[in-house]
């Protein structure tokens, strides 16, 4: 592991002094903290691509990972309650996560809204689950990639100002390329959404097939530049949850 500096002072050489991390080494120390944290191995899995991806695409990965560690793992590993809720468009399924880990709450409203069948439309809702943002990126490419269909992310929030009312966030993957927008490009689907209040998310997978090809959501398995301190913190994170080698 080599490493790079920037700045002539030694206080600039602190602040942003950068080094060489492989992903493998992100990923390790991610999942090891969120299992000893209590996720178990597949949502540990799963967390630890978001942060790499996080830390890859927006440096960003310890802020996700002390996102997914500042939650309550020692709620029950049973899936949260869902039913199924009157809705025009097709399937749809709320879901009561209140007080889940927002990791665990993500993968199964995924799981939940792809379950269906071609030519379906499958809705999942579940009301202020308080998701990272961060999260749904690497989640979204993949989930799309293995489905081969359009899945759509809605999140709706409440306005910054006391006039706003509530706004929607959608994100969806156009050509293998994550588009997180305040429209949709298709009126029809924004009409099929099921109505959402403010801090809740929806999952609806459409019928419409998507050939995303797996290789592209990889993270190239070279040396990543990242911040010393940054990737210093999230070891120590590791270290400090320390689980047994597999």
């Amino acid at each position: 592991m080599s490493d790079t500096t920037t700045g002539d002072a030694p206080d600039r050489q602190l602040t942003d002094r950068t080094i060489d991390v492989q992903p493998r080494e992100i990923k390790e120390a991610a999942f090891r903290a969120l299992c000893a944290a209590g996720a178990d191995p597949l949502e540990a899995q799963e967390g630890a691509l978001a942060v790499l991806r996080a830390e890859a695409e927006e440096h960003a990965g310890l802020r996700l990972l002390e996102q997914l560690l500042d939650a309550d793992w020692t709620t029950p590993l049973r899936p949260a309650a869902a039913r199924d809720a009157s809705w025009a468009g097709g399937t749809l399924r709320e879901l009561d996560s209140a007080g889940q880990p927002p990791l665990r709450t993500a993968l199964q409203l995924l799981d939940l809204a792809s379950d269906t069948q071609d030519g379906e439309i499958s809705v999942t809702r579940t009301p202020a689950p308080r998701i990272p943002g961060l999260l749904w990126n690497d989640l979204l490419l993949r989930h799309t990639a293995s489905l081969h269909r359009r899945i759509v992310i809605a999140t709706a929030h409440a306005g910054t100002a006391p006039d706003d009312g509530d706004a929607t966030d959608y994100l969806t993957v156009q050509d293998g390329v994550l588009s997180a927008t305040q429209t949709l490009a298709s009126e029809a689907v924004t009409a099929l959404l099921p109505q959402t209040n403010a801090d809740s998310t929806v999952v609806m997978v459409l019928p419409e097939p998507v050939n995303t090809d797996p290789e592209t959501t990889n993270i190239a398995p070279k040396a990543l530049k990242v911040r010393e301190k940054q990737w210093q913190s999230m070891y120590r994170l590791s270290r400090k949850y320390l689980v047994p080698d597999a």
